[in-house]
């Protein structure tokens, strides 16, 4: 009786192959062309298409009096509302009316404190998209070494299509090709969950743009 399964597992082979080409095209695609001169630079990971852009600039976000050395931790108030403005949980327009509540309730005291909420919030917000391009990075350095991981191990299906490994048992292959259409599940998983995350740090930025709009408009 013919036995059908070295051909089943070079067809899984052949699969797996045009799989990890179609499944790391994008990703490769684009830390090439985020990848700076330096090889060995950190930014070579990043993930997403959106170009890496660091710690926000205060200029490019504010234009309204100073905010070095203002320690807005030691208001309880403006500690406070900083923390809810911050959480994107919270509807952009919820925030933006919080503001003008804030605002209207201060009295002689508003422009010292809406100056102290803008430097909580660009404080708190400028760190939590640094923790999210970090992650996004360490999630792109992941993704390289699992897709070298996946090479490495097509590279025998690739090379012997069509024969067997005289030195490599049945039970060799088939250990191999499960093992490597689980590392491709993983692969696909996450490759699956990038694009939302990759939006995020533009989404926290975009946030910090609307709610410094609103501030500078309550101190004219």
């Amino acid at each position: 009786m013919h036995d059908s399964r070295p051909a089943t597992r070079r067809r899984r082979w052949r699969q797996s192959a045009v799989r990890l080409i179609a499944l790391t095209a994008t990703l490769e695609s684009a830390l090439v062309a985020a990848a700076p001169p330096n090889a060995d630079s950190p930014e070579l990971n990043w993930p997403c298409h959106q170009i890496l852009v660091g710690r926000l600039s205060l200029a490019a976000v504010w234009s309204g009096p100073s905010i070095e050395g203002l320690a807005w931790r030691n208001d309880q108030d403006v500690a406070d509302i900083v923390a809810r403005l911050a959480a994107r949980r919270i509807p952009l327009e919820d925030a933006e009316r919080a503001i003008d509540e804030f605002a209207q309730s201060r009295g002689a005291s508003k422009t010292k404190k809406l100056v102290s909420v803008f430097a909580g919030l660009f404080e708190t917000l400028n760190d939590e998209r640094t923790q999210v391009i970090d992650g996004l990075l360490r999630y792109g350095a992941k993704q390289r070494e699992l897709a070298a991981k996946i090479r490495a191990k097509n590279a025998l299906p690739r090379e012997g299509l069509g024969k067997e490994s005289p030195h490599a048992s049945k039970q060799d292959a088939e250990t191999v090709a499960r093992d490597l259409e689980w590392d491709l599940r993983v692969f696909e998983e996450r490759h699956q969950s990038l694009t939302y995350v990759c939006e995020t740090p533009a989404l926290i930025e975009q946030r910090l743009f609307a709610l410094a709009r609103v501030i500078q408009r309550n101190l004219e």
